[in-house]
């Protein structure tokens, strides 16, 4: 496997690429990489060619749409390789014998156009355009006026899971995908906001008064050894009402300046390409372009 880790395009798999040029990133995000393989978390579906793709099952998402699911890690192609479409159909037709219905999908790096070629060249649909923002000067935020916020409980998941269904963007992942229906992915985010309050999330974070009809949730991530143990925060999901409009910018402040409480050294996000507002937000608070990825997927289901 060590082909891998030589291999060009691989850097831009590990998750920290665009924090750091330290050859640890690559190291870690690879050992993990190989861990995952050894204990079968991670499948390896190999073809003559000797293209190989990683890919996993994935039971949460599985069993609550009701059809088996799976997302593609990593593949690996070799140089002397310059069409690889017919690995991405092999390994389709693998699951569809083992599954009249699925789910393929996978992210792949901007830099990786092999894959995305090859993906597209087999069926693979582009389904969503990805940004990742950063910001590594948490620690001298400065925000102009504070705003009063509290962090959810579950008393509030009505109210989150109702502003959560109402502001769609047609954008994300489960909404541009017609493999999904709009019940099953407004259900989806719903039950995303809902394990969220249950401690998913770190951070729920919505005005102090009135209903949480306004919301933005954080994580804190563990050390990694390539960003010298720094501490790392990512935002995850938002969502705001009408009757909270401007909330937005004011939840991006507050919990730029709850990192900052926190001790956090560097903190992202990532959204669709196309959420011109929500970039522009981020840049006005010092938030800067990281790296871009693209969502492809390719599926067998009867409707």
């Amino acid at each position: 496997m060590d082909k891998i880790l030589l291999h060009p395009v691989s850097k831009f798999y590990a998750p920290y690429n665009f924090l750091t040029n330290s050859s640890d990133s690559v190291n870690e995000w690879y050992e993990e990489l190989v861990r995952a393989v050894d204990t079968e978390e991670l499948l390896l579906f190999g073809t003559d060619n000797g293209v190989e793709i990683y890919y996993r099952y994935l039971k949460w998402d599985s069993e609550f749409f009701n059809v088996p699911t799976y997302r593609i890690d990593y593949t690996y192609i070799p140089d002397s390789v310059k069409n690889s479409k017919e690995s991405f159909d092999s390994i389709f037709t693998h699951l569809k014998l083992l599954h009249p219905e699925f789910y393929l999908f996978a992210e792949v790096p901007s830099e990786d156009i092999q894959s995305l070629t090859s993906m597209t060249a087999a069926g693979y649909s582009l389904i969503e355009s990805r940004l990742t923002y950063f910001n590594d000067q948490i620690q001298k935020f400065e925000a102009g006026r504070r705003y009063a916020t509290r962090q959810a409980n579950v008393d509030d998941i009505d109210a989150l899971n109702e502003v959560a269904a109402g502001a769609v963007n047609i954008y994300d992942r489960f909404h541009a995908d017609d493999f999904f229906t709009s019940e099953e992915a407004d259900k989806f985010l719903a039950k995303y906001t809902e394990n969220s309050v249950h401690g998913f999330a770190d951070e729920v974070m919505v005005p102090a008064d009135g209903p949480a009809n306004a919301f933005l949730t954080a994580n804190y991530l563990e050390s990694s050894r390539c960003m010298e143990n720094k501490k790392l925060a990512k935002m995850v999901l938002s969502a705001v009402s009408l009757e909270r409009r401007g909330w937005y910018v004011k939840l991006i402040s507050e919990m730029t300046i709850k990192f900052k409480e926190k001790g956090v050294d560097l903190a992202f996000m990532t959204t669709q390409s196309t959420n011109r507002a929500v970039l522009k937000v981020w840049a006005s608070f010092g938030y800067r372009f990281g790296k871009s990825s693209h969502i492809l997927s390719k599926y067998s289901r009867n409707r």
